[in-house]
Order: C-alpha cells, then structure tokens, then sequence
C-alpha cells in the first residue's frame, strides 16, 4: 500500500482548477432543477450534504465534483479557496434556509432563498461570480470599518 492513493488527483491546494468548481456548480443546478420540476424541495438535502462535506473535509470528497467535472474540458485556470470556501457558505446557507423555511410550510421564503441560490450558481456557470462579488465588498466593508 506504498502506492500514492486515487484521491491524489483532488488534492487540497490553494488553488481549485475551474473544472472542479464548475462540477459542483453543475451538480448544484441539477438538484435544484430536480426539486422544482418534482416540487420536491427536499431533494435540496442531497447538494446542502455535499456542500457540508466538502467544507468539512475538501474537494476530495465532494461528490458533486467526482462526477461532473470530467464533463467539462480540464482547465489551467482556478479559483481561490478563500472565495470558494465563502461562496460554499452562502450555498449552505441558501440551501439551509430554503429546507426549513420548507418543512416549516413558508413555500415563499423557500422559494425566495431557492432562487437566490439558481441565479448566483446560474450566473457562476456563465463566468459571473456573485459571491466573489459580495466576498470584495464585505472585505472592502472591513477595511474601511478599522481605518
């Protein structure tokens, strides 16, 4: 068992190849296309369990990323961690939100959060991103705040 294991290929680094990210943008879209076309809302615990996942122990385990980033065309292009790991957060909040305000029979407010979440992943598939966009601001917010 010398051998360098199969995860190798999904390494953490501090950089995460474009391909990656949008894998999981794409299994992201899917589920809540999935949910919507069903009305199954519940099916959204399945992209807030990979995106817990992931957060807790990397993209070696985001499933979301093993099975949809072969699809797109491997990229020498990435993303940082630190906004991944930010846009990661506001997908688990997006998606946290949306569940309870569903179990708890709020289908607006769930819908709402549902669709925030479609249009940042939406527009994050099309090259956009919203949460890197909000990450600048809330930095600039910080700075600005301690001068």
């Amino acid at each position: 068992m010398g051998n360098q294991p199969i995860l190798a290929a999904y390494e953490c680094v501090d950089d995460v190849p474009l391909h990656r990210v949008r894998g999981n943008q794409l299994g992201i879209l899917l589920c809540v296309i999935g949910s919507v076309l069903t009305g199954q809302l519940w099916i959204l615990a399945l992209p807030l369990v990979v995106q817990l996942i992931g957060r807790t122990f990397g993209v070696n385990y985001n499933l979301f990323v093993r099975l949809f980033a072969p699809i797109f065309p491997a990229s020498t292009r990435t993303e940082s961690r630190e906004l991944l790991r930010f846009n990661n957060l506001l997908a688990i909040l997006f998606l946290t939100v949306t569940l309870i305000a569903y179990a708890l029979g709020s289908h607006i407010v769930a819908y709402i959060a549902l669709g925030m979440l479609t249009v940042a992943v939406v527009l994050a598939l099309c090259g956009y991103c919203l949460g890197c966009f909000m990450y600048f601001h809330w930095k600039q917010y910080l700075l600005r705040r301690k001068a």
